[in-house]
């Protein structure tokens, strides 16, 4: 089969065994040969990031954001929802509150700038107006900001709120505990960090959020992760119709992401990264981000501003050698992005850096006009 270098982030490259766990045969997910493995799914998520006596896997047919909608409009209840926005994720935070209707409030840096823990603490607010719960974006892909989440945990519960965490793109790599002292609800994909296939995505939730949740009135059918959980622990199925084949293969990814741990995972990643770095600097690019704000998962690359320069040609002429590359988010700074999360490594990055050199080396004007 044909191997392709995905460096957008998400979905991702996946190993060969990955991608032969969506050939099974046909099966009902009534099944009992299919609850049993939904079931494993659920155990190896909740084992990644907390106790599963404590806390609770809850997987969900559809992208990352449909979980992200579902965790708001199980868990956030009549309290105010203090959202942090510093990039077009924490913006999509704000969407799914307004769209929900729920009580909210924003405390925004701009695009791209760090998070301030001052300003953090002011805005949860005090007495009625005192936040219940606070959501951030872990890992900020559209510009590759790592937000200070143990810091923000910390602060969350020190002044009783609940973290609610969009981990889409760092869940696996990154910590992310779960639990009753620790983040309250997390929410990535199967096709990220984990390195499956799209179309499941999850919810991990301490189980005293999701009683402390259920004097609430639903605001979704489908969404609804409290009747959710209970179908699922009371008959091992979810209420709808779950994919078999995507199941499969996140539950083969698990499988090899256990093997090689999140320690190994995170190396890997962080090596990559380096290499990546270091060769786009050799070539003359800049960064979005100073270091200290950078994540080693995803880099946002400062479009060079020369004739020599279009995105489009650049993207076409990598994807026919195998490499896929990814926009910057037209809100911000013109950029271009490279992840390196999904089953590659330095060796990969090092053929694409080959790629990128001797397209640049066709460029008129290149290097003298950047």
């Amino acid at each position: 089969m044909e191997r392709r270098i995905l460096l957008n982030p998400g979905p991702a490259t996946t190993s060969d065994s990955v991608k032969q766990a969506l050939v099974i045969p046909d099966v009902c997910p009534r099944e009992p040969e299919f609850t049993s493995l939904l079931a494993e799914a659920r155990m190896r998520l909740a084992r990644i990031t907390g106790d599963p006596e404590l806390i609770t896997a809850i997987p969900i047919a559809g992208s990352g954001t449909a979980a992200l909608e579902a965790a708001f409009a199980s868990f956030v209840g009549v309290g105010l929802i203090l959202i942090v926005d510093n990039g077009d994720y924490g913006r999509r935070l704000v969407e799914i509150a307004m769209r929900l209707g729920l009580r909210h409030r924003v405390v925004g840096f701009g695009w791209g700038a760090a998070i301030e823990l001052s300003r953090v603490e002011a805005a949860a607010g005090e007495g009625e107006e005192r936040a219940a719960l606070l959501a951030v974006v872990q890992h900020e892909t559209s510009t590759g900001m790592l937000n200070p989440l143990d810091e923000l945990v910390t602060l969350s519960r020190r002044l009783g709120l609940i973290p609610v965490v969009d981990a889409m793109s760092s869940f696996g790599v990154l910590d992310t505990p779960v639990g009753p002292a620790d983040i309250g609800v997390v929410v990535s994909s199967a096709n990220k960090c984990l390195q499956g296939m799209a179309g499941v995505s999850f919810v991990i939730v301490a189980k005293a959020v999701i009683e402390a949740s259920r004097a609430g009135r639903p605001r979704s059918l489908y969404f609804d992760l409290i009747a959710e959980h209970d179908s699922l622990d009371g008959t091992g199925q979810s209420r709808f119709t779950m994919p078999p084949q995507v199941v499969s293969a996140l539950v083969q990814a698990l499988r090899e992401y256990e093997k090689e741990g999140m320690a190994g995972r995170r190396q890997r990643y962080h090596e990559s990264m380096r290499v990546l770095v270091e060769g786009l600097r050799g070539l003359g690019f800049e960064l979005l981000l100073e270091d200290r704000h950078q994540s080693w998962i995803l880099v946002a690359i400062r479009e060079p501003r020369a004739p020599w320069f279009n995105f489009n040609d650049l993207h076409d002429a990598l994807y026919a050698q195998g490499f896929t590359i990814y926009p910057g988010k037209p809100q911000g700074v013109p950029t271009f992005r490279l992840s390196v999360l999904g089953d590659i490594g330095p060796t990969d990055i090092k053929r694409f850096l080959t790629a990128l050199g001797e397209w640049l080396s066709d460029r008129p004007g290149y290097p003298a006009e950047r």
